[in-house]
């Protein structure tokens, strides 16, 4: 049984950060990112997540910039779960595993009774090697589809397989389930510009089966967007590199309480108060 407790659990939430030094605006990012870190200590989160996309270049800049922008996130003085995002695979998913400290890009972690579920879009796509024999007729399929953007992917047979391993087992053990996914997997909340996963509607498809899900947590789309299905609170939340460097605009926090999911931006304005009883 998971654990219960009556504290609220809080933890800090940051996406889409394009770092880009070679732009002229590593040091705005970097002091952004100070500004986020001081009020996720002063408020008591427990963790961060970094909802993917924290670089924007290609080429032999781009391992250099995810190493910069790891570090300053590192400077937080609890743990980073990480998302990979499209752009981050500008680096083979190898690499990125390798300077991200993760073993895989899809996996799960729980804290005091929440069970998060980290979910890798890019898992079949043209950055990626194929998993199984099923993983390249897949990426043919899509990318004969008009809708289907390149610098998107799908979640292959593999993963498939253990999320639903893993949602049967936070099912049995009574734990509520946040899905954290960098692509979105509904088409309300993206646009036609920016895309979302390529099978969302197959992993929609399992996801509506488990009444244990309260929420999905997604990047990509740069502007913050919300939909509900099935009692599932699907949020797209906004970029960082929209954020004004005079504030923390868009730097988030999240407490969740009971049933209660509330997401606000750290200068204290709420961008989501969720009451799911």
């Amino acid at each position: 049984m998971h654990e219960r407790t009556n504290r609220n659990l809080r933890f800090g939430i940051v996406t889409d950060i394009h770092c880009n030094p070679g732009s002229g605006s590593g040091n705005q990012t970097e002091a952004g990112l100070e500004r986020c870190i001081e009020r996720w200590t002063q408020e008591g989160a427990e963790f961060v997540i970094q909802l993917g996309d924290l670089i924007s270049r290609e080429g032999p800049e781009a391992e250099k910039d995810l190493i910069a922008v790891r570090d300053m996130l590192a400077r937080f003085p609890g743990k980073v779960h990480n998302v990979a995002g499209n752009h981050c695979l500008a680096v083979s998913p190898r690499r990125y595993r390798e300077i991200m400290g993760l073993d895989s890009l899809y996996y799960t972690f729980a804290q005091r009774g929440t069970r998060f579920i980290v979910l890798d879009g890019m898992d079949v796509s043209v950055v990626n090697e194929p998993q199984t024999e099923a993983d390249p007729h897949l990426l043919e399929y899509y990318r004969n589809v008009k809708q289907a953007h390149f610098y998107c992917g799908a979640i292959g047979t593999r993963q498939l397989t253990w999320l639903v391993r893993e949602l049967d087992l936070a099912l049995k053990n009574e734990e509520p389930v946040i899905i954290l996914s960098h692509l979105p997997l509904l088409e309300e909340t993206s646009d036609e510009i920016h895309g979302l996963l390529w099978n969302h509607q197959e992993v929609t498809d399992i996801l509506c089966r488990y009444p244990n899900i309260r929420a999905c947590l997604s990047g990509h789309y740069h502007s913050a967007a919300f939909a509900e299905r099935w009692g599932i609170a699907f949020i797209v939340l906004p970029a960082f590199r929209n954020g004004d460097q005079r504030d923390e605009q868009c730097c988030l926090a999240a407490e969740l309480s009971g049933h209660n999911i509330m997401i606000s931006l750290t200068t204290g304005t709420t961008l989501f108060d969720l009451d799911q009883a």
